[in-house]
């Protein structure tokens, strides 16, 4: 279990620093873990509702933390009540 929360709490640290990453960094800049080890943490953290996935285009997932994700989804709320 210890494994399971080294690799959380490095995706975590790595995205209190970055806010937001795409998955491909997050691989390259954590070269400890595997990158099944990484996918299924990252999962897990989205479902948990502590980071956001976001499709950036047709081959890229950008991780986001949630904070973040939260401002962003005000800020386009707003834009697009503003255009209306």
């Amino acid at each position: 279990m210890s494994h399971i929360n080294d690799v959380e709490t490095a995706v975590l640290y790595y995205l209190q620093r970055h806010q937001i990453c795409p998955m491909e960094e997050l691989f390259r800049n954590l070269p400890a873990f595997t990158v099944n080890q990484m996918f299924l943490t990252v999962d897990r953290l989205s479902r948990e509702g502590k980071v956001l996935l976001r499709y950036q285009n047709r081959s890229e997932y950008v991780i986001v933390r949630s904070e973040i994700g939260r401002q962003w989804s005000r800020e386009i709320a707003g834009a697009t009540s503003e255009v209306g």
